[in-house]
């Protein structure tokens, strides 16, 4: 089991390609599609969907710092970790580092 498993975006974006994190963990569902890259896009089309998914990703941060007790243990099992670290923006605009 490994130490503390520190949550930032690339781990995120892994998770949100795995199945089986979209199952057990309700911050993860119907948000992969949000995170697939467009190719043919105006520039305007691109910061606004870059704009969404920034938004998107800090919903998904607090959402898994607010999670319930047995879902942060249901995680801790799926990453294999004693500890789970979330870097987050709460709603006052403060910078929240959650460990459990």
């Amino acid at each position: 089991m490994a130490g503390t498993a520190i949550i930032e975006d690339s781990t995120i974006y892994s998770m949100l390609q795995d199945p089986k994190f979209a199952d057990i963990i309700p911050c993860f569902m119907n948000k992969r599609d949000i995170f697939n890259t467009v190719r043919s896009s105006c520039g305007t089309c691109a910061k606004k969907r870059q704009e969404k998914q920034r938004g998107e990703m800090a919903k998904i941060k607090s959402c898994l710092a607010g999670m319930s007790s047995e879902k942060k243990a249901e995680f801790k099992k799926l990453l294999d970790a004693e500890k789970v670290r979330v870097i987050y923006v709460n709603a006052g605009g403060q910078v929240v580092q959650l460990t459990f």
